[in-house]
């Protein structure tokens, strides 16, 4: 089965949340080389699990960016909730979004937890890493996320963007400094399709160097959507907690 993502959208100070189900200590800027060889931390994206995976976007400015991710770090609390898997945070280098990522047992755990307002479910279309028999997986502080949503103008134009999306996914791979990572997500309502790629060791790229974007859609295909892209950096990242084994099973 797919694994399925859940993103909620939240303009920060406001009222207005969009949730969407999409299956990351504070970095400001790419860490140095010493911070990136550190073993890391992760939260891997398997398209063969049935975990949710819970995306909120808040909406920010550089100048509130700070204070906002600072407001966030309750994220840890999930912890204790039944069914919670693991989370991460995510700040977007132009200062206007902050990511908090989450993963649940399933479904019924994060709407136990977390009831979004809206709700619109992704299923991950195809999954590519830049070496074969990988899973998916943004790694520690040092990872870089970008994030490109499609939103259609259309449901019925879901398919042919698709399409056209799975097709950058090989260029997308061969960028420079080259992702690890590609996921093609498409929602079961036909409202949007993205695009996720990551880079696991930001001490690959030269001072000041950013990854490239997304090639954009064919000509006949970009009318058909809106399109939101932003990078971000890992800001934090909470794994699952490994339950150390009971006495009597050890003894067993």
């Amino acid at each position: 089965m797919s694994s399925l993502f859940r993103v909620k959208f939240d303009r920060k100070f406001s009222a207005i949340v969009l949730a969407l189900l999409l299956s990351f200590s504070v970095l400001l800027g790419f860490p140095t080389r010493a911070e990136a060889s550190k073993v890391a931390k992760a939260i891997a994206f398997d398209p063969g699990a049935t975990a949710i995976n819970v995306v909120t976007i808040y909406e920010t400015t550089p100048t509130t960016q700070k204070s906002t991710l600072k407001s966030l770090k309750s994220i840890k609390t999930y912890k204790k909730i039944p069914g919670f898997n693991s989370a991460a945070l995510l700040q977007s280098d132009d200062g206007t979004r902050i990511i908090a990522l989450s993963q649940w047992k399933d479904l019924e755990s994060y709407q136990a937890a977390l009831a979004p307002l809206r709700t619109v479910i992704f299923e991950v279309g195809k999954a590519q890493t830049a070496r074969e028999n990988l899973v998916p997986t943004v790694k520690g502080k040092e990872a870089v996320v970008e994030f490109s949503e499609f939103k259609l103008k259309s449901s019925d134009d879901q398919a042919k963007v698709v399409a056209n999306a799975e097709k950058l996914i090989p260029a997308a791979l061969l960028k420079q400094p080259n992702p690890q990572s590609v996921i093609l997500l498409n929602s079961t309502d036909s409202a949007d399709v993205a695009l996720l790629a990551n880079w696991n060791c930001t001490a690959d790229f030269a001072e000041g160097e950013k990854p490239a974007e997304f090639d954009t859609l064919d000509a006949e295909v970009a009318g058909l959507v809106d399109v939101e892209q932003h990078l971000y950096n890992v800001v934090s990242i909470l794994p699952a907690e490994v339950k150390k084994p009971s006495k009597d099973s050890e003894a067993s």
